[in-house]
């Protein structure tokens, strides 16, 4: 995130903090690839706030619209 780049991508799994058995895809490997899939219960609040401090911290959250608000 302190990257100067405009984006930013984190893998889901990294971001669960998930080790290799949640792996999208293993190079080489003929079957079985791209089956992770990632449930809604696995965003916990704990996550979510954790992933909202850091975007806060490196400036990366969204800024919020104040003439939406004046109207």
């Amino acid at each position: 995130m302190a990257s100067v780049a405009d984006t930013v991508v984190f893998p889901m799994q990294d971001i669960l903090g998930l080790g290799g058995e949640a792996r999208m895809n293993l190079p080489g490997r003929e079957h079985g690839n791209w089956q992770w899939q990632c449930d809604k219960a696995s965003m916990t609040d704990s996550i979510s706030q954790r992933l909202k401090k850091m975007t806060e911290i490196y400036g990366r959250a969204p800024v919020e619209n104040t003439i939406d608000k004046e109207s």
